[in-house]
């Protein structure tokens, strides 16, 4: 299955990720909205993280190749330019 990489911030209440999501080729026009608003999951998947402290934005608190960030605890995403 082929998929769009999308690099992306995500704040939470706590934290702001830095990371990659990947949309399936499927997805019309690869959208964002199209992956927030699945059905068929709570979870988003992301790659490549960085995960920075609300209270520290320019060192990461750690960074991990896979992470599951729960969709009802994201407050604000947004893609990066690349």
């Amino acid at each position: 299955m082929s998929s769009e990489t999308i690099r992306v911030s995500i704040e939470t209440r706590s934290w702001t990720i830095v990371g990659t999501v990947h949309a399936p080729a499927s997805a019309y026009r690869s959208r964002l909205s199209d992956l927030l608003n699945q059905k068929e999951t709570n979870f988003l998947s992301v790659t490549d993280a960085a995960v920075y402290s609300s209270d520290d934005l320019t060192n990461p608190a750690y960074s991990t190749n896979y992470m599951a960030v729960n969709l009802q605890g994201i407050e604000v995403v947004r893609p990066l330019e690349e």
